[in-house]
């Protein structure tokens, strides 16, 4: 599988006066071609502030972002708004996370698509050929008289409707990949089903890539070909879905799943303590100041863990322990 995303030693740090407080630390990743990558994790773990990164949405003001990025190989920048320009709305789109700002409410629901099958660069396509693409794609998202939806605007329309326009938006311009930032948010459970049914099927037709931000680790699931779980800047583990999913590793992924309602009558496990604010991040392992297995040596740097089975990693430096060993792992400096 050919690789159409690569970020190498992403950091980002929130700038305040003169001093720079760390956000994301030396993170990296790689989207495959056709492949979906999810990422899962508290709120405030840094899961947005990585999409928004990636697309250049950060602002230079406040955020301070090193890191190189390459698409299809090729380096590109996100700080330079000409080049994010072509990049942006046509190789990659995005979802976002909250769909009542990401409309402008002056302008009909037709004038957005409209704007988003032509811009600069790209071949003008006439007002019936974007009303056709666009009744399609929201019949495709079980929206009912889509005509009458295009000529509306964002203000009289539910939260749920706007989510599913957004989504229709995004897959207009048929991208390379799909950034999408809690994609089912506020829907219902019936049409989030429906929603990630068109995704895994507009995916296969367009070859399209996807990274998939959500806390519903359902949707992480049926989605998702690899999982990263991240905590306080970093992931703490990583590696393909069906394997992180049956055999987490990392304490912190455990507790996560372990915290996943199962619809009976038994009580949830809570996980003890709050993720650590920006600024306030422990020395060494992020996780040891909430994880019942903490020890001394969790204070210096947790070294990332890879194992043979597949390319699962984790940074943990009682993994052997916690697990109960491991025959088929092995760890990697």
């Amino acid at each position: 599988m050919s690789k159409i995303l690569q970020v190498k030693n992403l950091t980002i740090g929130l700038k305040k006066k003169k001093e720079r407080i760390s956000a994301v630390d030396h993170l990296s990743l790689s989207l495959e071609r056709g492949k979906t990558l999810g990422i899962i994790g508290e709120s405030g773990s840094g899961k947005s502030l990585t999409c928004n990164s990636i697309l250049g949405l950060l602002n230079k003001a406040t955020w301070d972002v090193k890191g190189e990025m390459l698409l299809e190989e090729k380096a590109y920048h996100p700080e330079n708004r000409k080049e994010m320009q072509k990049i942006c709305g046509n190789r990659i789109a995005l979802i976002m996370q909250n769909p009542m700002s990401a409309f402008n409410p002056v302008i009909t629901i037709r004038a957005h698509f409209e704007e988003t099958l032509n811009k600069p660069g790209v071949k003008k396509k006439t007002r019936a050929e974007v009303a056709k693409i666009a009744e399609q794609l929201l019949e495709r998202m079980y929206i009912r008289d889509p005509k009458s939806v295009l000529d509306s605007y964002a203000f009289q329309l539910s939260g749920g409707m706007l989510q599913r326009i957004m989504i229709a938006l995004a897959l207009a311009v048929q991208p390379e990949i799909l950034v999408a930032d809690e994609p089912t948010t506020a829907l219902d459970l019936s049409v989030q089903y429906e929603i990630l049914k068109i995704l895994k099927e507009l995916q296969a037709e367009y070859n399209m890539s996807v990274l998939i931000v959500s806390h519903d680790l359902s949707v992480i699931r049926s989605l998702s070909d690899e999982i990263a779980v991240m905590y306080a800047g970093n992931f703490v583990e990583k590696g393909p879905a069906e394997e992180v999913l049956e055999n987490p590793m990392h304490p912190y992924t455990r507790l996560l799943f372990a915290a996943k309602p199962d619809f009976t009558k038994n009580r949830l496990p809570v996980m003890q303590g709050q993720p650590p604010t920006l600024g306030n991040r422990a020395e060494g392992c992020r996780f040891r100041t909430r994880c019942p297995y903490e020890e001394e040596s969790c204070a210096g740097y947790c070294e990332p863990v890879t194992f043979e089975r597949e390319g699962h990693y984790c940074s943990c430096r009682k993994w052997e322990s916690i697990n109960g060993g491991a025959a088929d792992g092995n760890s990697n400096s």
